[in-house]
Formats: C-alpha cells, sequence, structure tokens
C-alpha cells in the first residue's frame, strides 16, 4: 500500500474537569481513496515529548513515511525503524492498521473511571452502576487516609475496584492503609508505593504502571511476588510497536496486560479498544476518560453497552465542517 494523502488536523476538546485537551488527528489515504484516521496526543506532565515536537516530527517524516510501500505483514516493523515519538507511533500505527488489517465491528470489556472529590466520585459511581459497569478504577491519592477508607468502603461492594495511588504514599503508610483490607477485596492496587524499589514488600494483588520502564527493569518486575497487572498507556508507550514484547513477557508468567487511556479523543479511545482486540485481551480496558469528555468527534459514535464498548468496523472523526467551536483545526 502507498500512502496518497498524509494530512494533519491539530484539534482542541474541553474535559469536564476544565482542562482543554489537545492533539493531532491523522488522515491517511492510500492509492484506491480508502482512508485511515489516527490520534496523536501526547499527554502533558506524562508524555516524554510536547504536542509541539509530535507536530514538528510529523512534518519531518512525512515525506519519508509516504514514500515507503506499506505492507500488513511488514507494519509494525517498519514504524520501529521510523524512531517515532509514543504518540506519533501509537496515531500512525491506528491509522495503518485501520487500512492494513481492518477490523470488523467488535466489541470490548471496559473498566469505569472514577476520580476526583468524594462527591464526584460517588456521583460518578452511581451512574456508571447503573449503566452495567462491574469493574472500575479509583484514584485515592489525593485523599486523606480516612477519606480513602471511606470511599472504598462505599464502593468496594459495587465494582471490582482497581485502587490507584498514583506513587503518592510512603510505603510504611501505604501498607498500613491496604492492610485493613483482606487480599482479595480488590482486583489489584495501582503504584502503592513513592519508592518503586519497595514494591516487592506489598502483599495485595499489584499492578504496575509508571514504575515501569524508568524506575523498575522486566527482570525486577519479575521478581514482584504479589504482581498481577501491567498498566500500558498506548499513547505514552508507543502502540502496537512497543507492546507486543511485553505482551509475550506477560502470557509467559501469567501477568495481566491492560490496556489504558491518558485522555485522548474518543477516536484515540477507540484505538486502545481495538488495540485489546488485535491483542485478544481479556482484561477491561481503560477507557474512562470517555465520560470526561465534553465533545465527541467519531461517526458514528461508540456505544457503550453495560461494561462493555462497541467499535464500529469504521472509525473516523466527523467531517470538519461540522465541529463546533471547540475543534479548532489549524
Amino acid at each position: 500500500m502507498h500512502i496518497q494523502a498524509l494530512i494533519f488536523h491539530p484539534y482542541r476538546i474541553p474535559l469536564a474537569t476544565g482542562q482543554i485537551r489537545s492533539g493531532i488527528f491523522l488522515h491517511v489515504t492510500d492509492e484506491k481513496g480508502n482512508s485511515g484516521w489516527g490520534d496523536v496526543a501526547p499527554l502533558p506532565q506524562w508524555s516524554r515529548e510536547t504536542l509541539e515536537e509530535a507536530l514538528l516530527q510529523l512534518k519531518q517524516k512525512r515525506q519519508e513515511i509516504i514514500q515507503i510501500d506499506w505492507t500488513a505483514d511488514a507494519c509494525l516493523d517498519t514504524l520501529a525503524e521510523l524512531n517515532l515519538l509514543p504518540s506519533v507511533s501509537f496515531g500512525l500505527e491506528s491509522a495503518l492498521l485501520s487500512l492494513l488489517k481492518p477490523l470488523s465491528a467488535h466489541s470490548i470489556a471496559t473498566s469505569a473511571l472514577l476520580m476526583g472529590s468524594l462527591q464526584e466520585i460517588l456521583q460518578q459511581a452511581k451512574l456508571r452502576a447503573r449503566e452495567g459497569y462491574t469493574s472500575a478504577k479509583l484514584k485515592v491519592s489525593h485523599f486523606t487516609f480516612a477519606e480513602a477508607a471511606n470511599v472504598i468502603c462505599q464502593l468496594k461492594d459495587q465494582f471490582r475496584l482497581r485502587i490507584d495511588v498514583n506513587r503518592a504514599w510512603r510505603t510504611t503508610d501505604s501498607m498500613e492503609f491496604f492492610s485493613q483490607f483482606p487480599s482479595d477485596a480488590f482486583d489489584y492496587v495501582e503504584e502503592p508505593c513513592q519508592n518503586p524499589h519497595d514494591l516487592a514488600l506489598f502483599p495485595h494483588p499489584l499492578a504496575v504502571d509508571e514504575s515501569f520502564p524508568q524506575d523498575l527493569s522486566l527482570s525486577e518486575l519479575e521478581s514482584l511476588p504479589t504482581l498481577k497487572a501491567l498498566i500500558y498507556k498506548p499513547t505514552i508507550r508507543g502502540g502496537m510497536v512497543h507492546c507486543l514484547p511485553l505482551h509475550k513477557w506477560a502470557v509467559e508468567r501469567g501477568i495481566t496486560l491492560v490496556l489504558s487511556s491518558s485522555f485522548e479523543s474518543d477516536l484515540g479511545l477507540a484505538h486502545i479498544a481495538s488495540m485489546a482486540q488485535r491483542l485478544s485481551l481479556s482484561a477491561p480496558v481503560g477507557i474512562g476518560t470517555y465520560h470526561l469528555l465534553q465533545d465527541f468527534v467519531c461517526a458514528p459514535p461508540l456505544q457503550f453497552f453495560g461494561s462493555t464498548v462497541h467499535i464500529p468496523a469504521l472509525l473516523a472523526p466527523k467531517h470538519t465542517s461540522t465541529f463546533g467551536r471547540c475543534h479548532k483545526f489549524l
């Protein structure tokens, strides 16, 4: 397949948190006129690249990308050779795979996201429970220990909880806090310690996100006795290209690989769900940031049924002329 056109559409979408999420839609057209779309949206303060750096690389690599003869079998290897920034790799990969290895419509299990003040979390939980969610990620790092215990106790019988501490607590505090709950109380506890080298001491089912690979190697992860899940954020880590070796490693060791969002547009979230489909992952995908988006771009829209999301066969944003004032194509 040869690319006839590669067009960049920067956008801005408001979130319920009051923040504005910025990114770039990639539009790839092949020689037959077929289109594929991807979302490049590095997350400020978390991604190693900025949006400006991602756009600059796209402009610098554009001609090289267009000149490649893309094939389904070699697509990921070719992407790896381009040495793209993680968010660029994921966005371009999403668009290319839509053309080279299109998926039929599919449904993927998802996990809710509960974050904010206690009142906001309880309101979100009420809505998600009514919608049929059974799995939920609960962010507790901003609470006092008493507040965290209170909200966990209110929700642990409604959802299979994934508790996210975001490395906010000292090891001794985290150990003492979670000692009040039985080991099977949660699906897992994500990043419970400020010092990632103390994770081997943690007795509850454990999930690792930001500690790998910056602080811990794969061999060090393998030594964690209660490691249950490895969190992978395609936008921050680089899509399928960098995920496949981790997927193989996790399967061989019985570790659950969980894909998670980074506040992408609904187009980006759909591609994360599709990535789970391509990898045959069974764990609910963490795309609960969908409910924080104040506007949506996919046509047809994503459809949530209970705790699953239905992804249509063709993913594309609405035509640019139909976008409201919050979608500024530059």
